[in-house]
Parts: C-alpha cells; structure tokens; sequence
C-alpha cells in the first residue's frame, strides 16, 4: 500500500466504524422524522401481503421499499440540492420537470401531449401544475410535465435550450434518482420534495399531490433575483 493514497485510505477498523455510524444514522433518522414517517411500515407491510397473495403490479419493488430507503433517499436528495446549487445558479435557462400527479384531473389532465414532456394549458387555478406554470413564467422558465424516460426528456431540451439546468418536482423515492440521471448528463439539478404522494403507484384511488410552492419560488428567486 502506497503512502500517497489519491483520496482516501480505509484503517482496518474503517468497517466496525462505518457499521457503527449508519446504524447511528438510521436511529437518530427515524426518530428525528418519526412523524413524517409514521405510516411506511404499515403501506410497507400491506403492500408485501398484496404480493403474497399473488399481486401482479408492475409496481411491487418500489412499494415495498423499507424506511431506511426512504431515509436514504431523502438525504442523497438534500446532499445532491446543496452539491448542485452552485453550477445550477450559474446556468442561463432553467427546465421544470414536474409529475403528472400534481395535476387535479391526473388521469383525465386537459395538458397538450407532446413527445418531450406534456405542457400545463392552466386549465384550473388551483391546480399546483397551473400555479408552477405560473410562477415559472415570470422567470421565463420552462415547465413540463415528467416523461419515463427522464434520461432521454433531458438530452433533448439540453440540446434544444443549450446552457441549461434542472429542478425536478418529486416524491422521496423519484427525487434523488431524477438528480441522479441529471448529473449524468451534465445537467445540474435541484429539486422540490412533494409533501405526499397522491398517485396510482400508493393509493387504490389517486389524487392530486402536493407541494410547498414557496420553495420553488426560492430556488428561481436564489438564482433570478425577484420578478420585475
């Protein structure tokens, strides 16, 4: 073993410590957002006897991911969102991406269906899509609506819009990941965590998610200034 290590060098006890610190990590976690989630084992185990039963959802693995998933995920995003904040404030143009299921309608949205990612038409002022349509139009941001293929929904408005960064609208488990596939491509990307998730992939009936609108608006005022 060199004495010049490049970056870092694991002791022989590094294992014993590292074990010692997640299972700190996870301990404090759960109790420090003991009320956030207070309902994950229950959807969790739920879930799981679904599968038993013989639950043919395409959904399954994402359902039953354990609290420590979510733990996890939750703190890559924040890490992620601060890493990324400085080269996203230095990009010209900025990309919203936001799920369908902030939509009111959901299923039966009245948005214009395009190949890179549906628009919002406004269509009811109390609709969250409307209100971030909206609000990023005052800093000539453009917003769409999230398609599965996130990776390939990038590439083309990078190339379209040129010196551009991201904020993505998402639930826990969706955030990170969309940050994730971003930063693969060169894309610096914030995000904005839903307060819940309304969608098909948690509830037998879907309805509309939510989020803290504020929080966007802080994000473009951080880089924009406030509107004129």
């Amino acid at each position: 073993m060199t004495d010049k290590h490049p970056t870092y060098q694991l002791g022989d006890d590094f294992n014993s410590r590292l074990e010692k610190f997640v299972t700190k990590f996870i301990k404090e976690g759960f109790e420090h957002f003991a009320e956030e989630f207070k309902r994950v084992d229950e959807f969790v185990k739920l879930a799981h006897c679904q599968m038993d039963k013989g639950n043919e959802r395409t959904d399954n693995d994402l359902r039953v991911n354990p609290k420590e998933k979510y733990l996890l995920e939750l703190v890559s995003f924040k890490i992620y969102d601060e890493l990324n904040r400085a080269e996203f404030n230095k990009r010209k143009n900025t990309l919203i991406i936001m799920p369908d299921c902030l939509s009111i309608h959901e299923q039966t949205c009245d948005k214009v269906e395009l190949e890179f990612g549906s628009v919002c038409r406004r269509c009811q002022a109390d609709c969250q899509a409307a209100q971030i349509t909206e609000l990023a139009a005052k800093y000539r941001c453009k917003v769409l609506f999230s398609k599965r293929s996130l990776e390939k929904q990038l590439r083309h408005h990078a190339e379209k819009m040129g010196d551009m960064a991201v904020i993505g609208v998402a639930c826990i488990m969706m955030l990170a990941n969309g940050m994730r596939t971003a930063g693969e491509l060169d894309i610096p990307a914030r995000g904005v965590l839903l307060n819940f998730t309304g969608c098909e992939h948690w509830n037998e009936k879907p309805f509309a998610s939510e989020f803290t609108l504020k929080s966007l608006e802080k994000i473009l005022e951080e880089k924009y200034g406030a509107p004129a």
